[in-house]
C-alpha cells in the first residue's frame, strides 16, 4: 500500500509549527508504509503585496521532512470571494502534481485532511485515478462550511462520496452524521501526544530555565494570536484572578497566524485591565521546546470559540498540567475527568476568572493527570488508518 497525503495543513520551512497535528500523524503512518504529501498553497495574484500572505513567497515547492517527501503546488484562491472554487483550483493543482509523482509513487490510496477543500478535490482526484479515499473532519469543514449553502453542499458531498470518514472527535461524528455521512463509513481517529516531547518532569527545574519565579502562579495559554482563540478572554479574566491570587501570571505562548493577527487588540485588552507587569507575550516557540512551558505552568488555560480537538490540551495533559477550557466540540472528550482540570459555557471575566482561581486553589495531582495522556497514541492513530484504509477495495470502498 502507497498513500497520498492531501492537506492544506501541514508545516514548512516557512511555517516550522504549523499543523503540526497533521505532521505527526503522517511521520507514525510513514513507520508502517510508504507516504508522499501534497499541501497545495492557496495563491492568488496580489498576495505577497499584503503582510498577512507574504510568507507564502517563502514556501519552498518541495522539501523532505523527517524523511517524507512534501511537494507544495499552489492553487488559485481568492479571500473572502469565489471560495467555492477552491475545491475546483485545488483539484487541478493536484492533479497535475500527482501526475508527475506517480512515475515513482504509484499509491494507491489518498488520505485527505479537511471535507473541503481538501477532501472535494481529493475524491475527484480519487474518482480520475481510481483510488479509494478516506477524509478527516477537524471541526471547521464539518461546524462551519455547512453554514455556506454552496460550500454546504461541497462537504456533504464529500461526506457522501468518501470511501472513509476519520472524525478526529465524537462531537465531529455528530455533526458528520446530520449532514448525511453513512455511518458505517466513519471511525474515529483521534489525535495522539508525542511523550518524547511532552511528559512531566521537575517544574521547578523548568522555571529556572524560563526565568518564572518559583513563587508566582502561572497561566499558560498557546495558539496563533487570533480571535477566535479566546486569549483577551483570559487576559480580561485576571483582575478576577489576581483578587484571590496576588501572584498570578499570565504567559501567552503563540504568534500571528494566517487567521489574522490579535496581537495589537489584546495588548490594548491588557492595558484596559491594568494587567501589563503580569502579563507576557513569549512569541512562537520550537515544537521541542513547548513542554518547558507546560510543565512550569501551574494551570493551561484555552479559551477558543472553536476546536475540533484542540492538541495544545492533550500536550498539557501529558506535562502533568491541569487545565481550564470552554466545552466546546471536541474538548470535553479530552478533559473528561475532573482529575483533569475545569470545563467552562462561558468566557465572561467572572466564570472564566472564577474557574481559574479555583484551579490555581486547588492541590491538583500532576501524575496522574499525565497517565491520562497515554491513552492517545500518535501510533494508535496510524494503525487504525492503516487498517482502514487496507480495507478499501482499489476501485473504491
Amino acid at each position: 500500500m502507497k498513500v497520498l497525503v492531501i492537506s492544506t495543513l501541514y508545516p514548512n520551512r516557512s511555517q516550522p509549527v504549523h499543523a503540526l497535528f497533521v505532521e505527526q500523524r503522517v511521520r507514525a503512518m510513514a513507520k508502517r508504509f510508504p507516504v508522499r504529501v501534497l499541501c497545495p498553497v492557496p495563491w492568488f495574484p496580489i498576495a505577497q503585496r499584503l503582510a498577512r500572505y507574504r510568507h507564502r513567497r517563502r514556501i519552498p515547492k518541495q522539501e523532505t521532512r523527517h524523511g517524507v517527501d512534501v511537494r507544495y503546488p499552489r492553487f488559485l484562491s481568492i479571500p473572502r470571494f469565489l471560495k467555492p472554487l477552491d475545491g475546483v483550483f485545488l483539484f487541478l493543482s493536484v492533479w497535475w502534481t500527482a501526475r508527475s509523482l506517480r512515475r515513482d509513487f504509484d499509491f494507491d490510496r489518498i488520505d485527505a485532511h479537511l471535507a473541503f477543500p481538501d477532501g472535494w478535490g481529493a475524491v475527484l482526484l480519487g474518482r480520475l485515478f481510481r483510488v479509494p479515499v478516506a477524509v478527516t473532519l477537524r471541526g471547521h469543514d464539518v461546524n462551519d462550511l455547512p453554514a455556506y449553502p454552496v460550500r454546504g453542499r461541497q462537504v456533504t458531498w464529500t461526506l457522501r462520496e468518501a470511501g472513509a470518514v476519520f472524525p478526529v472527535a465524537e462531537a465531529l461524528r455528530d455533526a458528520a452524521l446530520e449532514l448525511g455521512a453513512p455511518a458505517e463509513r466513519m471511525t474515529l481517529v483521534a489525535n495522539g501526544v508525542d511523550p518524547a516531547r511532552f511528559s512531566p518532569y521537575d517544574p521547578g527545574e523548568a522555571r529556572a530555565e524560563l526565568g518564572i519565579a518559583p513563587e508566582d502562579r502561572v497561566i499558560l495559554s498557546v495558539g496563533h494570536l487570533v480571535e477566535r482563540k479566546g486569549f483577551h478572554h483570559i487576559v480580561r479574566a485576571l483582575p478576577t484572578v489576581v483578587a484571590q491570587h496576588s501572584r498570578a501570571r499570565l504567559v501567552i505562548v503563540g504568534a500571528p497566524g494566517e487567521e489574522g493577527d490579535f496581537s495589537g487588540p489584546l495588548q490594548a485588552a491588557v492595558r484596559e485591565v491594568g494587567m501589563e507587569d503580569r502579563v507576557r507575550f513569549v512569541g512562537a516557540v520550537n515544537h521541542d521546546q513547548l513542554g518547558k512551558w507546560y510543565t512550569a505552568a501551574d494551570v493551561f488555560c484555552l479559551a477558543s470559540a472553536k476546536e475540533g480537538r484542540a492538541n495544545v490540551l492533550l500536550e498539557s495533559i501529558a506535562c502533568g498540567t491541569p487545565v481550564v477550557a470552554t466545552g466546546v466540540w471536541g474538548t470535553p472528550e479530552i478533559v473528561s475527568e475532573d482529575h483533569l482540570g475545569i470545563l467552562v459555557e462561558a468566557t465572561t471575566p467572572d466564570v472564566l476568572g472564577g474557574a481559574l482561581a479555583q484551579a490555581l486553589g486547588r492541590s491538583w495531582d500532576r501524575d496522574r493527570i499525565a497517565a491520562h495522556a497515554s491513552r492517545f497514541s500518535w501510533d494508535e492513530a496510524a494503525a487504525t488508518v492503516e487498517r482502514v484504509l487496507l480495507s478499501m477495495g482499489r476501485n473504491g470502498r
